[in-house]
């Protein structure tokens, strides 16, 4: 027996592209312009309470409800969302000129360029159309980004525990103008994969993620930088970061806001008042804790026990900066072949140093010590292994 319903707002909106039946309008508040009116008078009787989290406070909404029928509205306290407003006037440059400092628009610059200087960079934006075989492919290359990612911070990912809902679903949403799928490419190949979603004129950035071995080239700036581009062409109102508590999206945030929870309940109807009045308690015994930090002690207890006793296994190298190359010791190696997939970073992070493109790097092997060597058009280092290795 179901004694309260409990909805998501938010992801039926993203991941469904539906607004629930309990609402009759919604007004998007930095313009006051209505983004959803409901074409069907649903207002049948509540027996059992309904409660909704998540609903963000950029929408106000109008509750499609019967003559006995109740709403409360309660905040949910610490969970913000991060979000861009824009200005339809406005072409990118403006936009950018007008909302951020000149440091922050010089850092986004400089980081596009010295990743455009690394790689023959390419960005594509699927939205409308995919085929099967790109939808697959894509899919399975954020799929494992997701677990690189996830795995390096030791932690959990509720994105991966449902991806085969994600899988499922997300083909049809592109083909239909409800979802789209970003990807950056370094020389051919995907480093950085966005899934977003679009509803009505907000679009929103919903499972971003990355090749773990590209952290320096900062692929999440760029990508919003891509994603901020696209939405202004393309007449949005809106660009949503979603929640989560990330220093990338305060740095891009002309807007942060907050969720409300919403229960909903037969107020002639003793036993749906009650189990109302408790759902409402619960909240705000939620919300209690929250005010004395107890919901971050639990997350590192969870943090804490999700940790693995690994052994890095991986060699750690003692830099040195244009030294003298003996050719004669040294065979080129491959790389990004997988006995040496543990230098992959360590050339990336030359070519960022240094500004070097990847197609002019050759790596070599000291046959004599194991050394290497990574050779670049203008730069070299060499990595000898550290004794504490």
């Amino acid at each position: 027996m179901t004694l309260v319903i409990k909805k998501d707002f938010y992801k039926t909106l993203t991941e469904h592209h539906k607004v629930l039946k309990h609402y009759k309008n919604l007004v998007f508040n930095p313009n006051n312009t209505l983004v959803y009116s409901a074409t069907e008078n649903d207002t049948n009787d509540i027996s059992t309470p309904i409660s909704v989290k998540l609903f963000p406070n950029y929408l106000t909404p109008l509750f499609l409800t019967s003559y006995n029928s109740k709403v409360k509205v309660v905040p949910q306290k610490k969970i913000n969302g991060y979000a861009i407003v824009l200005n339809k006037n406005q072409e990118l440059n403006e936009f950018l000129n007008n909302q951020y400092s000149k440091s922050f628009r010089a850092n986004i610059k400089r980081l596009t360029n010295r990743f455009e200087t690394c790689f023959t960079a390419t960005y594509k934006m699927y939205y409308g159309n995919i085929s099967e075989e790109d939808y697959q492919y894509y899919m399975s290359a954020l799929q494992v980004m997701l677990v690189n990612r996830f795995n390096q911070r030791n932690d959990k990912n509720d994105i991966l525990t449902r991806w085969d809902f994600y899988l499922k679903t997300t083909r049809q949403l592109i083909n239909n103008n409800d979802a789209s799928l970003f990807v950056i490419y370094s020389n051919n190949v995907p480093v950085h994969i966005c899934i977003n979603h679009h509803y009505n004129n907000i679009f929103y950035v919903s499972i971003p993620s990355y090749n773990i071995d590209y952290a320096k080239f900062a692929l999440g700036n760029i990508s919003l930088f891509k994603l901020l581009e696209w939405s202004i062409n393309n007449g949005y109102d809106m660009l949503d970061m979603a929640y989560g508590d990330l220093e990338y999206k305060r740095r891009w945030c002309t807007l942060i806001y907050h969720f409300d929870h919403h229960i909903i309940y037969n107020k002639e109807n003793l036993k749906s008042q009650l189990l109302a009045f408790l759902e409402i308690g619960i909240i705000k015994t939620k919300n209690v804790l929250k005010k004395y930090n107890i919901d971050t002690l639990v997350k590192k207890i969870k943090a804490f026990n999700l940790k693995k006793s690994t052994t890095n296994l991986e060699p750690t190298f003692n830099v040195t900066e244009n030294p003298t190359i003996d050719y004669t010791q040294l065979i080129e190696i491959d790389y990004n072949n997988s006995n040496n997939r543990f230098l992959k970073k360590h050339v990336l992070d030359f070519l960022y140093r240094h500004k070097e493109h990847v197609d002019n790097i050759k790596v070599y092997k000291n046959t004599i010590n194991n050394h290497i060597t990574i050779v670049g058009k203008s730069n070299s280092e060499l990595l000898s292994i550290s004794d504490a290795s």
